[in-house]
């Protein structure tokens, strides 16, 4: 009777608890603060995560093909230390042709104890993006960091991309998720702007990292623009260089 009682009560039980600890540790999607009639297409980044191994890596996101190869690393001596990052990226898209993209960061700084005292830079994070005679340009700024903070400061970023003709779009950090009090000390995603207005961005969208691009941008140049940044977006996030406590 035991058993029987055991055979039916069981998966049940499992089942609440899968449910319940599913809902407990899902991660809410990017608050953009956009419009709910906003439509934007997602492009799913998960491909690109956790790969520093100097091997050329296939791209295919998207409309978009071709190649990227990622490096990281770090040195130091007598507790200075500098670590740095690379990606070299070849785009290929049916309408907008194959760029070339190199993005790189660097970091300096002292630790002592599990802690890391970084140096300021001017510029944390940039890519050069290249077609012929077109070149585009990324700048990610530093965030301001608190002379005193109890536990992490929140990494209030500012980027700066600047187009081959003329024009110039921004993206800024954003640290809050959708349907949830809770707020990141590092970005949640990033919103990309172009004259005040949201064009697209990076983040969680229907639990799936993504960069996201505004619908009614679609076969424009700001199209392929947009994903440029985004994807450069997602890999200094994914190549993040600041330590955290207790990181060697």
């Amino acid at each position: 009777m035991y058993a029987r009682v055991c055979a039916y009560v069981m998966p049940f039980a499992l089942f609440i608890f899968s449910s319940a600890s599913h809902a407990l540790f899902k991660v809410p999607d990017t608050d953009f603060g956009a419009p709910g009639d906003l439509q934007m297409i997602g492009y799913e980044t998960k491909s690109l995560l956790m790969k520093f191994n100097y091997k050329t890596q296939e791209l295919d996101i998207g409309p978009y093909g071709g190649t990227w190869k990622n490096r990281k690393s770090s040195s130091g001596f007598l507790g200075f230390d500098k670590r740095k990052t690379s990606t070299d990226i070849t785009l290929e898209h049916e309408t907008y042709g194959t760029w070339t993209m190199f993005c790189s960061g660097m970091l300096k700084g002292l630790s002592f104890g599990g802690v890391s005292f970084d140096r300021n830079n001017k510029i944390d994070y940039q890519c050069v993006m290249q077609r012929d005679d077109d070149t585009a340009r990324l700048e990610i700024l530093p965030y301001k960091k608190p002379k005193f903070a109890m536990g992490p400061p929140k990494e209030e970023r500012s980027v700066n991309i600047f187009l081959p003709d003329g024009s110039k779009m921004t993206a800024q950090s954003v640290h809050e998720f959708k349907d949830s009090r809770r707020t990141s000390p590092r970005p949640a995603g990033y919103k990309i702007l172009k004259d005040g207005r949201l064009v697209g961005g990076l983040g969680r969208q229907d639990q799936a990292q993504a960069i996201l691009i505004r619908t009614d941008l679609l076969q424009t140049p700001d199209e392929h623009f947009v994903f440029m940044t985004g994807l450069a977006l997602q890999f200094f996030t994914n190549n993040r260089l600041e330590k955290g406590p207790g990181d060697f």
